[in-house]
């Protein structure tokens, strides 16, 4: 079963694919990277024709996106919504079950600890996958991926007990 976590951006979207077995297996994950001079709609049909290569070539059971909070920023948040948008459009489309995951859950399920910052998530990364990624955006999708996984694993466990 694969697993996609995408940690959505309109300038940088990371992505990555996680089989969940045991133990997980880092199977492919990259950066989508859209030109700041292109028009916004363009911009985001690039994010999901790059998407729609990657349903069709893993055909993940499970999208795991990052649910995100804005204090400031309209501008931001409105942007990320759009994309947003396009990767439930795309999963629905491609019948992969949708879940969000705060970033909280996310480091404390990806590292122990739920204030963890970028280099304990990249260290994470290279303990679990024997990887060494610097972009920030790839980490954090490696991360949501892998916490839905361990996440589902938890839930799994106490079913069996109780």
């Amino acid at each position: 079963m694969y697993v996609l976590g995408i940690d959505p951006g309109l300038s940088n979207l990371g992505w990555a694919i996680i089989e969940d077995k045991d133990p997980p297996e880092l199977v492919d994950f990259g950066l989508i990277k859209t030109d700041k001079n292109l028009k916004e709609e363009e911009r985001l049909l690039l994010i999901y024709e790059n998407l729609k290569k990657i349903y069709k070539n893993y055909s993940p059971d499970y999208t795991i996106i990052e649910n995100i909070y804005f204090k400031k920023n309209i501008k931001t948040a409105i942007k990320i919504g759009e994309v947003k948008g396009v990767i439930l459009l795309i999963a629905k489309e491609f019948n992969s079950k949708i879940y969000e995951l705060n970033p909280s859950n996310v480091k404390l399920h990806f590292t122990g600890f739920g204030g963890s910052n970028k280099n304990n998530m990249k260290k994470m990364v290279k303990i679990l996958y024997k990887k060494e990624i610097k972009e920030d955006d790839t980490v954090d999708a490696i991360a949501l991926a892998t916490s839905f996984i361990n996440i589902k694993s938890i839930r799994e466990k106490s079913d069996i007990i109780s």
